[in-house]
């Protein structure tokens, strides 16, 4: 029987942590705020995984959202997984040099399949996790990316089969409808 893990999720936009409501953000704090009410380093211990996500769906500045995993990840000994706006190999080994364990992609399973295929040549499959969003619509799951703004026009067969097509190490579905909702 599998064992049951607690991933603890971590949203950031434009230099803020938020709550999500079905991808709709609200802020609560920045990263001093963050550090002060979590104590990473001690919580780490209940949790299985921190999966840190860049949701601004203005510009995602890498090198901002880097130096926020960084400070995050101080000390804290649990896998970590961090993404949002990678577009490039320099972006990945940016995230990785600042402690990220494994890069979450969403956009670019589409829009760059050559990039996919070099980041797991790179970094190898275990280190490339593949965000799908989905809703519900007309009891059909339909993906989205862009940050739940854009349809991919696959069957849900064919975008799960594309996907592991890419070999990546692991298939994160995000629920838009049920996203934010216990």
């Amino acid at each position: 029987m599998l064992r049951k893990r607690i991933i603890f999720s971590l949203i950031y936009s434009n230099g803020f942590f938020n709550q999500s409501r079905n991808f709709q953000l609200q802020k609560v704090g920045d990263i001093k705020w963050l550090e002060n009410f979590y104590k990473f380093q001690k919580i780490s211990f209940s949790i299985d995984e921190l999966l840190i996500v860049n949701a601004n769906k203005d510009k995602k500045d890498i090198n901002e959202f880097s130096k926020n995993v960084s400070k995050i990840v101080n000390d804290v000994f649990v896998p970590i997984s961090a993404g949002g706006g990678i577009k490039s190999i320099s972006d990945a080994e940016l995230l990785f040099k600042n402690g990220a364990d494994k890069i979450i992609l969403n956009t670019v399973l589409i829009e760059n399949k050559e990039l996919i295929t070099d980041l797991v040549k790179k970094y190898g499959s275990q280190s490339i996790v593949a965000s799908l969003d989905y809703k519900i619509i007309n009891n059909k799951i339909i993906f989205f990316n862009n940050d739940g703004t854009n349809e991919i026009h696959y069957s849900c067969n064919d975008y799960i089969r594309y996907v592991q097509s890419l070999n990546v190490g692991e298939i994160l579905l995000n629920s838009i409808d049920k996203d934010g909702t216990g």
